[in-house]
């Protein structure tokens, strides 16, 4: 951070997958690739429910929207079910955020708002990241005790 930017991602946070039907896409992880079910939550007021995945350290995020207007359902009607973000752990979202919009990186949001497991998280638009939408994700909290 000697030049005032962020120190950048720690890790990777999760992939997200957008989906009709969490439970099938989770139980087919299970079965295929030896995963392990995680929580789940309800979010955006109850028009989105999350899934988790856990694969070693790869945590794939299960997006099933319950709304037709919630943006994922909006994502299915129009690419299909399929990747949906990437999300990256950071120390700092808010100097996050300011580095990548100082960098020319165009910003979903400019400010935190709620996720998963309690944090804060932002999107980076998928025009300034090769089609990849990007999460900017602080203050995960781990599952590993929530079987779900």
């Amino acid at each position: 951070m000697r030049d005032g930017t962020a120190p950048g991602p720690l890790a990777l946070g999760h992939v997200a997958i957008a989906t009709r039907e969490a439970d099938a896409l989770a139980d087919t992880f299970v079965r295929t690739l030896g995963a392990r079910r995680g929580a789940e939550e309800i979010l955006d007021g109850g028009t989105l429910r999350v899934v988790f995945v856990h694969m070693g350290p790869v945590t794939f995020e299960l997006l099933e929207p319950h709304a037709e207007d919630h943006t994922v359902a909006k994502f299915i009607a129009s690419r299909g079910p399929g990747l949906h973000h990437v999300s990256l752990e950071v120390a700092d979202l808010d100097a996050q955020l300011a580095t990548a919009k100082a960098a020319g990186a165009r910003l979903v949001d400019e400010h935190g708002r709620p996720g998963a497991h309690g944090s804060t998280v932002a999107f980076l638009h998928p025009k300034s990241f090769g089609g990849v939408l990007v999460e900017l994700c602080q203050g995960a909290k781990d599952d590993s005790d929530n079987e779900g």
